[in-house]
């Protein structure tokens, strides 16, 4: 508490640990919001960022194709899954089904020499 005596102020020790105290909460204050604006503009760029590393990438823009590959020596149908799917397809199995489909396979046989037309996805348009 300040007193006024005889045109002197006499500060006493509670008033100087209540200014203290006033003066580091104003500072955690202060740090907390400059940590929540440091936060703030990281964000930012970090969502600009992923914007414009995805910029003229659009998923629609997808185009399915089709190849025809020479079936090699123990090769099988889950080898040219791994080799040919895309994220287009949700499991590898999905992905062979559409192999046996288009070439109209009942079994999951398949012959060294023989050719397999597959599918795959490209971004690039042929």
């Amino acid at each position: 508490m300040k007193k006024k005596t005889q045109g002197f102020v006499i500060v006493t020790e509670s008033y100087k640990q209540e200014r203290n105290m006033q003066k580091t909460s104003t500072a955690k204050r202060r740090s907390l919001y400059c940590i929540a604006a440091l936060l703030t503009v990281i964000l930012v760029l970090v969502f600009n960022t992923a914007n414009i590393a995805n910029a003229g990438t659009r998923e629609a823009e997808r185009y399915k194709y089709f190849t025809s590959i020479e079936v090699q020596a123990g090769t099988s149908l889950w080898d040219i899954a791994e080799e040919y799917m895309t994220e287009e397809y949700d499991s590898p199995q999905e992905y062979i089904q559409e192999v046996k489909n288009i070439n109209h396979m009942n079994q999951d046989l398949i012959y060294e020499g023989s050719y397999l037309c597959v599918p795959y996805y490209s971004s690039e348009k042929k």
